[in-house]
Order: C-alpha cells, then structure tokens, then sequence
C-alpha cells in the first residue's frame, strides 16, 4: 500500500540514527512535532453504474497526518496535545442532469498524559511509555451539487471519546527525538453519518518526528 511508505521511511531511520543517540534528560522540556499514520476504518474504491447514473466512490485509506505538542513536567510525566486527521471519502455521482461531489473528513483532538517507564531510562536515549489521553472527534462532510445551479451543502458532526496507547519514544540528540505508538480510539457516534460511518473507533498507528527545546533540568 502506497500509504505505508513514509511510514516505513520514518522506521528504516530509526534503525540508523537511534544507535548513535546521546542520552539527554526531558524534564522541563518542551516538543513540537510531526505525526504520520495509519487510522482504522477503511472502505474500498468502488463504482456502481445504474439507469443513467454512474456513481465512482474512492473510500479512505486510513493514512493520516498531525501535530503535536509535548510539555515533560519530569522525567516519567508529560501533557502532551495532538491533532490528527484522514480523508475518509470522496464520492462523485452522475446523471443525465447533474454532477454531485461528495467530499468527507474525520479529525481528532487530544488532550492526555504520557508515562514513562522503567525509572532505569530515565535520561536515556531509548524511553518506553503508555498513555491515555481525552479526545474530541470531527467529522465534516460536503456536497457540491452542479447542473442548472451549483449548489454546495456542508455539515459537521461531533463526538466524544479517548484513546490509550503505548510507545516507545527515541531522544537522537538535544533537539530531535523521533517516535512510534499503537493506540486504540474510543468514540461516541456521530449523530449522523459521516462517510457512510457514524463511528470511527479502533486502532491507531502513528510514528514521527520533533523538535526538543527548553533548557530543562540537568
């Protein structure tokens, strides 16, 4: 799958660099960073071709990017917030009279804590974690409809949920660490769907890459 590309990409460098890693301590410390994954919930590419209608669907693929912000209050805690989103679906449908597009996207918002463990990795490069985290799910749906006019239709739902998760998290020097995570999403359903799904729970795997700064604590 294209998708698992950069994936693989990022997990070949780690094998390079963490071996040469410097042991740096993160209490104190503060971290921006970029995520890329895989997101459960995948539907396939299809096309249905009825009595003068032709409907091509293209489902999402669950790859998905995002941002994060990382605070290590010390060495074994940290508040870390996280923003991700995937494609889920575009659809187009045709008929003698019209053209409608139908575009959608689900997104999350992270707010959760990360624990760090064994105390023997304290200040070590190689650091192992479990985390648990509150989360706010969007889903936006839109539909552009074009014949005698265009019209365009757009809907947002949200739903409440939260994610656990475990990772190990490499320091590669004093401002860069990279990491990989397996998560699992829990989630209320949308009110309507979106995507042709009113929920979007389950697994989650992300890996990426930040910028470490803040003087921290020696």
């Amino acid at each position: 799958m294209r998708p698992l590309k950069p994936v693989l990409t990022i997990a070949i460098l780690f094998v390079g660099l963490v071996a040469g890693a410097d042991a740096q301590p993160l209490a104190k410390r503060h971290q921006i960073g970029l995520r890329l994954g895989m997101w459960s919930q995948t539907t396939d590419i299809r096309t249905e071709v009825g009595i003068g209608t032709v409907s091509t669907s293209v489902g999402g693929d669950g790859f998905m990017g995002g941002l994060a912000y990382t605070n290590w209050l010390q060495e074994s805690l940290a508040l870390e917030i996280r923003i991700g989103a995937m494609a889920a679906e575009v659809k187009t449908v045709e008929n003698w009279l019209t053209v409608s597009t139908k575009t959608t996207a689900v997104g999350e918002l992270l707010f959760g804590v990360k624990y760090y463990f064994p105390r023997s990795t304290y200040g070590n490069s190689v650091r192992p974690f479990v985390g648990a985290s509150a989360a706010t799910f969007i889903g936006k749906q839109e539909e552009t409809t074009v014949g005698l006019y265009v019209v365009t239709e757009s809907r947002t739902e949200s739903a409440f949920g939260g994610q656990f998760a475990a990772g190990i998290d490499f320091v590669l020097s004093r401002h860069f660490m990279m990491g990989a995570s397996v998560g699992y999403n829990l989630m209320s359903d949308f009110d309507e769907p979106i995507g042709g799904s009113k929920n979007y729970g389950g697994p989650e795997f992300t890996m990426g890459i930040g910028y470490l700064f803040g003087r921290g604590v020696s």
